[in-house]
């Protein structure tokens, strides 16, 4: 049964199910480093959300005069990093410095939240998880989806997660279509973000400028791997 409040909210979150299979263990559709730098990139995503950031130039600037937790703390986490530098760090640094230990982070607020449970111990293998509910991914799944198809409107966290599954790959995961096809859509979405931010001046239209650092940081990793 669905409890209320269950659904993930955070980007972080919302990211880490669209980024397993739920269907083998929630085995990670990507290499966890990779995955750990898009979670770093969700995370500044929140705070944009949160109005907690701003992104002018590639420097991520932190709002000094708000110092209420986030209430969250990984993203408090995060937050503190970006405060200890004078006006901000470069994105792609504060990315390769929040990603260690995004990932059992991540996993461990969503085991404590009751999203994710273990599974029974296996010899021999990593330890495995199962979703409390699988209806959760399908509706993440199918949030991301419908933002695609243009069948739902805009919204600050669908809008950031169409951004990091085109950064990441992540195609597949939205079981909608080959790569080929959901790309432009994606793309058309990260467009139009900063536009439909303008007029409010949100930080959130600074969203693609994370993604991209995503992306780029993802490839760096993918080249000193060979």
């Amino acid at each position: 049964m669905r409890r209320p409040g269950l659904d993930p909210t955070l980007v972080r979150e919302q990211l880490f199910l669209l980024a397993h299979d739920e269907s083998r263990h929630m085995r990670p559709r990507l290499h966890v480093p990779a995955l750990a730098a898009g979670l770093a990139g969700a995370t500044v995503m929140d705070l944009l959300i949160a109005q907690r950031v701003t992104i002018d130039s590639g420097v991520v600037s932190p709002d000094r005069y708000q110092r209420e937790t986030t209430g969250d703390p990984v993203t408090d986490d995060v937050l503190a990093i970006i405060m200890e530098r004078t006006p901000g760090p470069a994105l792609p640094n504060l990315l390769r410095v929040a990603a260690p230990g995004l990932y059992e982070r991540t996993t461990a607020a969503l085991v404590h939240r009751g999203l994710l449970a273990e599974g029974p111990a296996r010899r021999w293998r990593k330890k495995e998880y199962e979703l409390a509910d699988e209806g959760v991914a399908v509706r993440v799944r199918a949030k991301v989806g419908y933002r695609v198809d243009g069948r739902d409107g805009p919204s600050p966290d669908a809008d950031c997660l169409c951004g990091l599954v085109s950064a990441l790959g992540l195609h597949g995961a939205l079981l909608r279509g080959t790569r080929a096809e959901l790309e432009p859509l994606l793309q058309q979405v990260i467009r139009e973000l900063p536009e439909r931010a303008r007029p409010s001046r949100h930080p959130v239209g600074q969203a693609p400028a994370v993604a991209a650092a995503v992306l780029g940081v993802v490839q760096d990793m993918a080249t000193a791997a060979m």
